[in-house]
């Protein structure tokens, strides 16, 4: 996270949270002076603004959705954006799953144990 998330009221009455990601660029693909990408994300879902809530900068979220465009006329003119409009959006615990990876058999004790885990 890069950005709290904020909620916003739409014209509509409907209620819009909104927040921004950073996401690395591969190191092959990272250019000198911008080595991430800053990604807006949008959702409608009551659910993913009450979790929002508790989100804050520095978090890891893991997003899935779709890229729109969305366009709207301003005082200087038509505007657009690209965001992606979030279907699931959850906070990642990185020192839980890092817990569960060093608990996890690693590929030779699954070999020596015949690909079988004990029960």
């Amino acid at each position: 996270m890069t950005a709290e998330p904020a909620v916003r009221e739409l014209p509509s009455g409907d209620h819009l949270v909104i927040w921004r990601i950073s996401v690395t660029r591969p190191i092959a693909e990272q250019r000198p002076k911008q080595p991430a990408d800053t990604i807006t994300c949008v959702s409608f879902d009551p659910s993913m603004q009450q979790a929002a809530r508790d989100w804050r900068i520095g978090d890891v979220i893991e997003v899935t959705g779709a890229l729109r465009r969305r366009f709207w006329r301003s005082s200087h003119g038509s505007s657009s954006v690209f965001e992606v409009e979030a279907k699931t959006a959850t906070r990642i615990n990185l020192a839980a799953e890092a817990e569960t990876a060093s608990d996890a058999p690693t590929a030779a004790q699954s070999e020596a144990s015949g690909g079988h885990q004990p029960s």
